[in-house]
């Protein structure tokens, strides 16, 4: 029996299964919920066919470390995070796709879906994923002779600050493809479930990984190939929107579990273990209100991190004759704690090229600080685990240069005000900068680190944010009743 979304919303036990304990977070998500389903009522309830509505919420994610490792075939550790999108949706009997933003100032995406591609025929903030979404999931199910998405009504609201780091977009992505995906029905169809698996296989992927669930671990690397725009095994890629990155974002969007970190490595996605910060230490988040979104010229210094990783590869297979595809490839018969100086050795002494050494420098040695920071949350060696956090701020800065003044001013106040470690993470130029703080003292670090930090840059008062992070579910997607 489908759960009426209005028992939903007065069910504190739901909000809880997604987002944890904490009673003023359960307010803010019980009113984005009430927003969109008020909102869906008011402009779409009549305007699609009833029987079959859907819940979705999609989290954003925290990369505690493995900064720009991901592509590269690396290893990271992910936080999936309490900020979403709320979204609402169901089939359209008019043959019209409207998402409508509940933030009104952002606006209503519309298109219609018109032989092989998708038309756009109103553009709202983020319509560019919507419209990537739309033609990738149409041109991969007409090659594998499945039905085409049919037209939806959404309405959607999301809390996660856009440009801040904490992976908006591939949050936006998903949360679209979700939409079209469910109120087609073709997120519930075997033959689909069955073409993702198909194609993960020929993609490299180790299936049948324990306690993964083995639709959403494909699914994971499948949409972030809808942003990076490669080929998923089979499925035809295109130009995607424009960002040469990896999967980590999608993996923690869809396989997150509370009070959990994933620790996977990529190239293509393994999920190798669920770890815990240990319970009286927690996680507190700072958006700058520097936007680093993935447009222009932050796309550009993001998009040069990967292709300069990309060179290491060409010149070191040209050094060692070899022809690996990955970073992680090379040096495999050193220590963890020399191959970032071995691979620096090298590529200076043959090409001199000082960048690209430094990018094979950070790459190698941010894997060693992430294998030792594992350990020590296996052990409970909680104060190192901060000191490998600070080490590997330091590291994103000297050797990616994507540390801007803000987010570093932001790391060292955090430590100057107690916390065991801090860290700016995602792409960088711009974002976020996480914390590890004693649980007890959450309230009062975020009081005093906002206004150390307001202090210092008071421009940044609107739009500066700071916030409890509690390890979160991944997606949630449900069939709800609405009449």
């Amino acid at each position: 029996m489908k759960t009426h979304i209005e028992g939903l919303l007065d069910d504190r036990e739901f909000f809880y299964r997604l987002f944890g304990e904490d009673p003023e977070l359960i307010d803010l998500k019980r009113e984005m919920l009430r927003k969109v389903w008020a909102l869906f009522k008011e402009h779409f309830i009549r305007r699609v066919e009833r029987e079959n509505l859907f819940l979705i919420s999609v989290p954003n994610r925290v990369e505690i470390l493995g900064k720009h490792t991901d592509y590269q075939g690396g290893e990271t550790i992910v936080l999936t995070g309490p900020k979403n999108f709320f979204a609402i949706c169901g089939r359209a009997k008019d043959g019209i796709s409207e998402l409508m933003n509940a933030d009104s100032a952002m606006g209503t995406t519309i298109l219609r879906f018109e032989g092989e591609k998708p038309d756009l025929l109103c553009e709202g903030i983020g319509s560019q994923y919507t419209m990537t979404v739309a033609k990738r999931f149409l041109n991969n199910l007409s090659i594998s002779s499945l039905p085409p998405p049919c037209a939806v009504k959404a309405v959607f609201l999301s809390d996660i600050p856009i440009g801040g780091g904490t992976s908006g977009s591939s949050s936006k992505v998903i949360t679209d493809f979700l939409i079209f995906s469910s109120a087609s029905g073709i997120y519930f169809e075997r033959k689909f479930v069955e073409l993702l698996r198909e194609n993960a296989v020929k993609a490299g992927m180790l299936l049948n990984q324990p306690g993964v669930d083995d639709f959403l671990l494909p699914l994971s690397m499948y949409l972030a190939h809808y942003e990076n725009g490669l080929d998923f095994g089979g499925l035809r890629g295109d130009r995607g929107v424009g960002t040469f990155g990896g999967s980590e974002d999608h993996t923690a969007i869809l396989l997150g579990e509370r009070d959990r970190l994933l620790y996977c490595r990529f190239c293509p996605t393994e999920v190798l273990e669920r770890l815990q910060i240990p319970g009286s230490y927690s996680i507190v988040v700072a958006y700058s209100g520097i936007r680093a979104e993935k447009t222009k010229d932050a796309m550009e210094k993001y998009n040069l991190l990967s292709r300069t990783a990309s060179e290491a590869v060409a010149l070191l297979n040209q050094l060692t004759c070899s022809t690996y595809s990955y970073l992680r490839d090379f040096l495999q018969d050193l220590p963890p704690g020399e191959a970032a100086a071995a691979a620096s050795k090298l590529l200076n002494a043959s090409f001199g090229k000082p960048y690209i050494a430094e990018r094979a420098y950070q790459f190698f040695e941010e894997r060693n600080i992430l294998y030792r920071a594992v350990d020590c949350l296996k052990k409970g060696k909680i104060e190192e685990f901060g000191r490998l956090i600070n080490i590997s701020h330091d590291l994103s800065r000297d050797y990616l240069k994507n540390i801007v003044p803000e987010i570093d001013f932001l790391q060292k106040s955090a430590c100057s005000l107690g916390a065991l470690g801090a860290s700016g993470f995602g792409g960088g130029f711009g974002g976020c900068c996480y914390a590890l703080v004693e649980q007890k003292n959450v309230p009062q670090f975020i009081r005093e680190w906002k206004a150390a930090y307001l202090k210092q840059h008071p421009e940044r008062l609107k739009e500066a944010l700071f916030d409890f992070y509690p390890p979160c579910r991944g997606c949630y997607l449900e069939e709800i009743s609405g009449t």
